[in-house]
């Protein structure tokens, strides 16, 4: 038999707090970093090709996670803290490449093919001194009562925080592409070879911004003089 729940009590008590006409819910920069990230993978072709003629590159970002590690050694008190912060996405590359489709000793002949390819990339990477809220669960008083553990009474203050967020302001590429296995064409120009596998090798340096959403006065938006 399995686990049952029988309902005994439910109420629901509210009491109105006084709101700032003013207080609005915004995105503000909480950390901005500069990372790099390393990348090699092998990308295979369903045609043989006999050169590139371009690579378009896009990263995207799938996850972003900010983690607190500790307190900022800054000397401010003002909620700075260290933490990490775990990214996943993946580049997506569209390759343009010469088919060879037919030849002969004068020359290689063959349509513009594409190919369209997620390379994916995880990685971790420190933040020093941002500005993100952290907090975490506080539990306040768990006692027993009586000889025989009948009674267990806990007391927990649980604040949410609202999640962080990756915006990317840049990306620059480095890379080498290798072409791997290249064989002599079986009839043609014997200077012309073929390939089906590209070695990439990527160095990306991405710009990101941290973002979160805070509860701030309106007025503090529009001018720092004034008051609400």
């Amino acid at each position: 038999m399995g686990v049952k729940v029988t309902p005994i009590l439910c109420d629901c008590t509210s009491q109105t707090q006084s709101l700032c006409p003013d207080k609005i819910k915004v995105d503000v920069v909480v950390g901005e970093l500069s990372l790099q990230i390393d990348l090699e993978a092998d990308i295979e072709l369903d045609t043989p090709a006999i050169d590139i003629k371009d690579i378009d590159k896009k990263v995207f970002l799938e996850q972003c996670e900010f983690i607190s590690v500790n307190n900022s050694s800054s000397n401010c008190d003002c909620g700075i803290v260290n933490g990490k912060v775990f990214l996943g996405g993946f580049v997506r590359k569209n390759i343009r490449y010469s088919a060879a489709d037919c030849a002969n000793d004068d020359g290689v002949c063959g349509e513009i093919r594409h190919c369209t390819v997620n390379v994916p990339f995880n990685c971790v990477v420190p933040v020093e001194d941002s500005n993100v809220s952290s907090s975490h669960v506080e539990k306040g008083t768990m006692d027993f009562h009586g000889r025989k553990l009948k009674e267990f009474n806990q007391s927990i203050s649980e604040p949410y925080n609202e999640p962080v967020k990756c915006c990317i302001d840049q990306v620059t590429f480095k890379e080498k592409d290798l072409f791997r296995n290249q064989v002599p064409l079986s009839y043609g120009p014997k200077t012309e070879k073929s390939f089906c596998v590209i070695r990439e090798k990527m160095v990306i340096l991405v710009d990101l911004t941290l973002i979160q959403k805070r509860k701030v006065e309106s007025c503090l938006i529009i001018s720092s003089s004034s008051k609400c």
